[in-house]
């Protein structure tokens, strides 16, 4: 078994999403913003454990014709859907009258080239942090996105993944009631077969200040919800920490953790893999903006299908990881 400790990457690796390319291993994908030290695009790093990763380098062949002085390119998601890799992102147009969702595509997982227009765009940025979800169940392509203190908002996608098939509906709204939860972004879709349940896993509330940013997970029967929280109970093992729906929140070792991915490793096993501030290393050298670096944990369920993280937060000592093949 091997062992990691946090961070798994120590480099500025924001938002981070993960793809597994059987035969060769792990890619993961992150945001570029105007204070990145590196690369200029959207940034790529590869693994063949999940435990030691390369140095991100720019996965875009070039940038977008309609986005040529971009330098906000915010959370990428990649997928293979039949023979092609598909990386959803977030980008500024040359325009700069607000955040527009695109959709790049590739032969391989680290080269794409963006297909030459927004599939949509929203005011400020209302429309970022695409999700692209295939529901086991139905077969259909969903997109799921949303910031800016409005809902998380979900479309139906054609087979071409450019095409919108109906208008998107609201899934999940802010609640100004609860910590965490005034702003949603980040959203990202799992299905557990075993309870036919969909877990929506969204951040809030702001990545950059102190204590104020963390995960929360909602459940619901289908993928267009109605999306729940989940119900409160003890967590197994550990008196005093109960399961519910703020399932990953800052702790003394780690700052700020959230925008993340699941990923299962060889044995079924899910991870949570996100990005958080060390407190002691806690800005990009030479500047006072949030270094966040990427993390992972075990997610853990309950005899009843409820997830849980250990100790609620991100761990910060050595562990056992993930089984790969």
């Amino acid at each position: 078994m091997q062992r990691y400790k946090n961070p798994v990457l120590s480099a500025d690796f924001p938002d981070p999403c993960v793809l597994e390319v059987p035969g060769e291993g792990f890619y993961a994908y992150a945001t570029h913003d105007y204070f990145s030290p590196s690369p200029e695009s959207i940034q790529v790093s590869f693994s063949k454990d999940m435990v030691k990763w390369t140095d991100p380098k720019a996965v875009l062949t070039e940038k977008p014709t309609w986005a040529r002085e971009c330098e906000l390119f915010w959370a990428p998601h990649v997928v293979k859907v039949g023979n092609e890799y598909r990386m959803y992102y977030s980008a500024d147009p040359d325009t700069h009258d607000g955040m527009c969702i695109a959709l790049a595509k590739g032969e391989r997982p680290d080269v794409f080239t963006d297909c030459g227009r927004p599939l949509t765009q929203g005011p400020s940025y209302r429309v970022i942090d695409p999700h692209f979800f295939i529901d086991p169940r139905s077969g259909k392509h969903y997109l799921y996105y949303g910031s800016a203190h409005e809902p998380i908002s979900v479309v139906e996608l054609s087979s071409d993944g450019m095409t919108f098939v109906g208008s998107p509906v609201p899934v999940l709204y802010p609640d100004p009631s609860r910590q965490f939860e005034t702003l949603r972004e980040g959203a990202y879709m799992s299905y557990l077969p075993a309870f036919e349940r969909y877990f929506l896993w969204v951040s809030g509330n702001n990545t950059w200040a102190t204590m104020e940013y963390a995960v929360t997970v909602f459940w619901s029967s289908g993928p267009l919800g109605p999306f729940e929280r989940l119900p409160q109970q003890e967590i197994p093992g550990e008196p005093g920490m109960n399961i519910d729906s703020l399932i990953l929140r800052p702790n003394r070792h780690w700052d700020a953790p959230g925008q993340n991915c699941i990923q299962a490793d060889a044995a079924g096993n899910d991870w949570i893999i996100y990005h958080a501030v060390d407190p002691h290393d806690r800005y990009i050298p030479g500047t006072s903006t949030f270094l966040r670096k990427m993390c992972m944990d075990r997610v853990y369920y309950t005899e009843d299908g409820w997830p849980y993280i250990r100790g609620g937060g991100p761990s910060h000592e050595e562990q056992d990881g993930p089984v790969v093949g």
